[in-house]
């Protein structure tokens, strides 16, 4: 099914906004969280880190990573075209390639039960992230540094907080905020970001599920992107 998992049916999407937001505190929320916090699995990926990032090395050496817009146009207009992401994990669908490109990350994904997502993503220089929301407020994304330019390294602005960051440390962002990244390094900033259930009560956690199943539908359109884009 082609289309945007998080464009798609936007009042019922706007209701369940308002209920997940309420239960995380409303305007007064965390913004960048420590990830061990809220978490506490990532330990077993951070622990791996060495492994990980030869892996992400190598599969930016060897393949060709597809741009957003390759895969979800609509919601690629609306923050970036430009925007380089291979997908190892989404909503449960498993991108078969990432068995070989990037089976640390992968295996994280599938044996953690909260995990949504689990990606590549990589900005080239000069490529920017404009001011932007995620459209779906059920998840928290937790960014890892892979490669991090170390002249001018870019930064993410959330809200009227900062965060710069480091080669094999890892942050929560709450996404649902406003955010932007400029990348004005002459480097690639490369980082693995972990999507995962934000936690909140029984009942909205079951509303969070039950819309996150409906967009398994999308997954396929997200992890076949990579399939066909291999340097020769």
């Amino acid at each position: 099914m082609k289309g945007s998992p998080y464009l798609s049916n936007p009042r019922a999407q706007a209701l369940s906004n308002w209920i997940f937001l309420r239960k995380a505190g409303g305007p007064n929320r965390r913004r960048i969280i420590p990830s061990h916090a809220v978490f506490p699995e990532v330990w077993e990926l951070e622990r791996k880190f060495p492994a990980l990032q030869a892996e992400v090395d190598a599969l930016l050496a060897g393949r060709s990573i597809p741009t957003y817009g390759t895969f979800d146009p609509e919601r690629a207009a609306q923050v970036s075209e430009e925007w380089k992401l291979y997908y190892a994990y989404m909503f449960g669908n498993t991108n078969e390639l990432a068995k070989k490109d990037l089976p640390t990350l992968l295996s994280f994904a599938r044996s953690t039960p909260n995990v949504v997502n689990a990606f590549v993503s990589i900005l080239e220089p000069g490529v920017t992230l404009p001011s932007h929301k995620d459209p779906y407020a059920g998840i928290l994304r937790y960014h890892l540094g892979i490669r991090i330019p170390t002249d001018n390294p870019p930064r993410i602005r959330l809200a009227d907080e900062y965060h710069q960051w480091k080669e094999g440390e890892g942050v929560v962002l709450d996404v649902s905020l406003e955010h932007e990244v400029v990348n004005d390094s002459s480097e690639p900033r490369v980082i693995v970001i972990v999507d995962f259930r934000r936690p909140m009560g029984p009942l909205a956690g079951l509303l969070n599920r039950y819309c996150l199943w409906q967009k398994r539908k999308f997954a396929p359109q997200f992890v076949e992107a990579a399939k066909y884009d291999v340097m020769h």
